[in-house]
């Protein structure tokens, strides 16, 4: 019994710097978006040049997660993890030196491959560190950083926004973050290095083997797809709701930004569902097939509203965004949380999550680039038309996969 507290409280403690590590990561990936319209207005760029900029990064970070997923067998996370959050912060503070869009889109390339070692390690690290006992609550602790850390970096964005702030201001504050979380990993996983962390978790591989059959590699390429999907949803939806609520509805920069803090918030329960969804239907293509039904019926009602002169307001918006983040964070934490975890006796967890990420943020490269640009050359309706589009060809892609799967890619 004493032993167990003891595993407990050194898994409890992996837990939160894990926690600790990837929230903090999020100030420094998102801020550009989150400040995305004082620096367009203070650079005097287009929403081409800087969704290109955010392409850059995603180009990059989802590379970066397929090397690093591929190596990270071979990392020590206590190093890699400290390398990946000092190497953000040297990036943040980088961009305080560039003056223009086509600056700035190099220095975030090198951003998002320090920022890709983060995840593979990340889940490296619990997966070879928890027991199966802990890992369902690893699983939704670890969900929550993206919403956290969206919340955190957009609520301080719309706060600098209505001072008028340089845009500077939002890479220097992350970068400081970033390096005191660096150092915070370094020294106490070093002490936790030192602890006898018994688990039950079997090593990687030691036990069954992935089946390279005809079944499992066309399920893969659908996973695939649906991972690009949920990035292409998720952080083009983050990425310009304040955009969508400066220009489409008339609300006031700082307003758009703040009402968009709201999202992350909302997207926290999606972990909750997930997790709650997987207790029960332990087919993850089937659990991805409900949710992105449910999606492709949000975003209709969006692109239906955004017509409409009788329901066009910005809380229906706002609600509808709303219950897409939470839907798009249940799709991302079975796809990078769920299937790694309960895998790790088949295959590299860290492998697979990055692997899995890398695809999401292909999708994420694609959206900022490529919804700014439909924006800029046409309307926001037609924005609203090409997310119901990947959100509808998710939900056949999922239903595909589900009737092709009977037990879950994860398996039992």
């Amino acid at each position: 019994m004493i032993m167990k507290k003891q595993n407990n409280k050194s898994a409890n403690s992996i837990i939160i710097l894990c926690w600790l590590a990837y929230t903090v990561a999020y100030l420094g990936r998102l801020n550009l978006n989150a400040y995305i319209e004082p620096i367009r207005d203070q650079l005097g760029s287009t929403k081409t040049e800087l969704g290109l900029v955010s392409s850059f990064f995603f180009f990059s970070y989802g590379a970066g997660q397929l090397v690093h997923g591929i190596l990270s067998k071979r990392y020590n996370t206590r190093y890699s993890v400290s390398i990946a959050l000092i190497g953000s912060a040297a990036s943040n503070l980088a961009m305080t030196f560039c003056g223009s869009a086509a600056g700035m889109k190099y220095v975030w390339l090198f951003n998002g491959f320090f920022q890709a070692i983060l995840w593979s390690s990340v889940v490296k690290t619990l997966g070879e560190r928890l027991s199966d006992e802990m890992l369902p609550r690893a699983i939704v602790a670890m969900s929550t950083p993206p919403a956290v850390g969206t919340f955190l970096v957009y609520g301080v964005s719309a706060m600098l926004s209505s001072l008028g702030v340089n845009y500077k201001t939002v890479f220097y504050i992350p970068s400081l973050l970033l390096v005191t979380s660096g150092v915070l990993w370094f020294v106490f996983t070093g002490k936790t290095d030192k602890a006898e962390i018994k688990t039950d978790a079997t090593q990687t591989t030691d036990g069954k083997r992935l089946k390279l059959t005809p079944i499992f590699v066309l399920s893969a390429v659908l996973l695939a797809f649906a991972a690009i999907s949920n990035g292409f949803i998720k952080d083009g939806v983050t990425t310009w709701t304040p955009s969508i609520l400066k220009e489409n509805y008339g609300l006031k920069e700082s307003l758009s930004i703040l009402v968009t803090v709201i999202l992350p918030l909302i997207a926290i329960m999606g972990s909750l569902l997930s997790t709650s969804l997987h207790k029960r239907i332990k087919n993850t293509s089937l659990i991805n097939c409900i949710l992105y039904f449910a999606e492709a019926a949000v975003l209709l009602c969006v692109m239906l509203s955004a017509k409409s002169t009788t329901f066009r307001r910005p809380v229906l918006l706002i609600a509808l965004f709303g219950i897409s983040a939470m839907l798009m964070s249940a799709v991302n934490n079975v796809i990078t949380s769920i299937i790694p975890l309960y895998m790790r006796d088949r295959a590299q967890p860290g492998l697979l999550a990055g692997v899995l990420d890398t695809f999401c943020y292909v999708g994420s490269m694609l959206s900022t680039g490529l919804l700014g640009y439909i924006s800029d050359v046409g309307s926001w309706n037609g924005v609203f038309m090409c997310l119901l589009i990947f959100g509808a060809s998710a939900f056949v892609i999922c239903a595909v996969s589900a009737l092709i799967n009977k037990r879950s890619i994860s398996g039992d």
